[in-house]
């Protein structure tokens, strides 16, 4: 079967969405025909080309939502063969056909949209609204999402399946390089930072712990999404807490490398990679109490209720204290519970659904 592929996030995106969907355009290979960025069919050849493309495609993408009839002077896209989107939001800019093909890596923006800049919401309302309408071929990063969707938009697709992400190529390959005001113990929260990741309550609770009496100190990393501001701001109030900023690859893997556990209280996660890469650099992980993020951790996951900030507190001592013997058992079970996320058998369930619903 020969696809078209709609990867317009490429031109805005650099989450994981963006390393899943370069993966899944390679393993697919020679299926491909044609790769879509926005109204373009080749990536722009440089940054600045990038964001004036990026910035097209969302102003198309908002005059669709907001300002439908002057977006109608515009023609929908609509290619002969299937379209892969890689996100469901390009789908408003194409005339959907059930034998299309959307990954939704979760329903965020439609569950809880105050932890997303404003007009995302609107954004997805209307694109999950085509999608309901159409019902096409759809696949979920996580069995969590899939029944969110489902409990939201029904039944009766044309297909509903779930592959895992796979894990990264590399991402214990390079140097490392030490980040500056970090020598001592730390537990690492690597993740976007504001309210959706819940890092305010965590450094709550790292003040909470007492850890930093004991010379710990708690590292939190990330890009700013809403929310951010607070955390920032009570970061540089609370003792042992560090906020870098920007990170290098190489400073990144040397956090994972050098730190004692990892946290990621997320109150809302599509597939939460961060928790996979802790995994594979042996860190055990206190994350929140039945989410996505014990999926995709499995039994060998420290849980704490993410509202609860003493429940935090308590895991993140947890962490800090745990003996050898029970941090080489849940390292050994968080092993085991990789192979769910193995690359080869993971793209190879990509291209047995192209050529199955082809």
């Amino acid at each position: 079967m020969s696809i078209d592929v709609d990867f317009s996030l490429a031109l805005n995106d650099r989450t994981g969405k963006l390393f899943l969907g370069k993966d899944i355009i390679s393993s697919l290979g020679s299926r491909v025909t044609r790769v879509r960025y926005g109204r373009f069919h080749e990536f722009p050849h440089s940054d600045f080309m990038r964001r004036v493309a990026g910035r097209l495609t969302l102003k198309e993408t908002v005059a669709r939502v907001f300002r439908p009839r002057l977006s109608s002077l515009l023609p929908v896209i609509r290619d002969p063969r299937p379209t892969l989107h890689l996100d469901p939001l390009s789908v408003v800019r194409h005339r959907l056909e059930a034998r299309d093909i959307v990954l939704c890596h979760d329903v965020g923006p439609i569950t809880h949209p105050q932890y997303f800049a404003p007009g995302v919401h609107e954004f997805y309302v209307l694109a999950y609204d085509q999608i309901r309408r159409i019902k096409p071929h759809m696949v979920f990063v996580s069995k969590t999402t899939q029944q969110e969707f489902h409990r939201l938009y029904g039944d009766a697709y044309a297909s509903s399946s779930v592959i895992y992400n796979p894990t990264r190529l590399g991402i214990k390959e390079g140097e490392g390089r030490a980040v500056d005001g970090v020598s001592s113990r730390f537990l690492l929260t690597v993740g976007s930072i504001g309210d959706r990741k819940n890092q305010a309550r965590c450094i709550e609770a790292f003040a909470a712990s007492g850890l930093a009496k004991e010379g710990w100190r708690y590292v939190i990393v990330g890009q700013r999404e809403p929310g951010a501001e607070a955390a920032i701001e009570l970061a540089r109030q609370t003792a042992g807490v560090v906020m870098p900023g920007y990170t290098t690859d190489d400073e990144l893997r040397w956090l994972y490398r050098n730190a004692s556990g990892f946290v990621l209280m997320s109150l809302l996660e599509g597939f939460g990679m961060p928790v996979i890469e802790a995994i594979e650099y042996d860190l055990p992980c206190l994350v929140s109490r039945s989410s996505i993020l014990t999926e995709i951790g499995g039994e060998a996951m420290v849980d704490a209720d993410p509202l609860d900030t003493e429940s935090i507190a308590s895991g993140m001592r947890s962490l800090a204290g745990m003996s050898d013997g029970e941090r080489a058992h849940r390292m050994s079970q968080a092993r085991a519970h990789l192979v769910n996320f193995a690359r080869e058998p993971i793209l190879a369930s990509w291209r047995q659904l192209v050529e199955r619903i082809g």
